[in-house]
């Protein structure tokens, strides 16, 4: 429950996108995918597009080994997951989920790359785990489209979700992230916009 937000509607999501294909990014695309929504997996290039979809695979993999997961399913779900390596395509997704490097120059110039790109309207997220979200925002001409959503490792399997709150995000944004952690079968939680959110300032303690 997040005061503000009763009577806001989410926007619609259909076709998702993740940038950085590594293992964080790799499992939030399964995550999505077991969400039932269309996922575009983005790299630097063709090779690295392509490690990123058999990560993607050796997870359900795994699912399917262990038995939570049938081959049907499995096969499903990871035709669900298109890697690429032309950020062209990012113009046809409502939600960006950006897990690239732990780094604000790195962030910051994807965010500028993305907000050429992305449609108008679309969620701009970033699974940073610490890093300033206003700053991040800033960098694009859209800071009411921009959110954090921190996923915890693996993130296909871990129900927490935070969902960051920078200064100038609108409401509906905040609605989506709740509604899309809810599709998800994650647990979401609001934070604030400081160093460490929530949970990696209780890790440090």
């Amino acid at each position: 429950k997040v005061p503000g937000l009763e009577s806001v509607a989410p926007r619609p999501l259909e076709a998702v996108a993740v940038i950085g294909a590594g293992t964080m990014g790799a499992g939030i695309a399964v995550a999505l995918a077991d969400a039932g929504l269309s996922v575009t997996l983005v790299e630097r290039d063709g090779e690295a597009a392509a490690a990123g979809l058999q990560r993607v695979a050796d997870l359900y993999a795994r699912q399917v080994k262990s038995g939570r997961l049938t081959d049907t399913q499995g096969a499903e779900r990871r035709a669900r997951v298109t890697p690429t390596a032309d950020w062209a395509s990012l113009a046809a997704a409502d939600l960006v989920v950006e897990a690239a490097f732990e780094d604000l120059a790195v962030k910051a110039d994807i965010f500028r790359r993305l907000d050429a790109v992305a449609k108008p309207g679309a969620v701009l997220a970033t699974n940073t785990s610490y890093l300033d979200l206003d700053a991040i925002a800033a960098v694009t001409s859209r800071p009411q489209d921009v959110v954090g959503l921190h996923f915890f490792a693996p993130a296909n399997v871990m129900k927490l979700l935070e969902v960051v709150r920078p200064a100038r995000t609108a409401p509906d944004v905040i609605a989506t992230a709740l509604a899309l952690a809810k599709r998800m079968g994650k647990q979401p939680v609001v934070a604030g916009n400081c160093d460490g959110f929530i949970g990696n300032r209780i890790y440090a303690l």
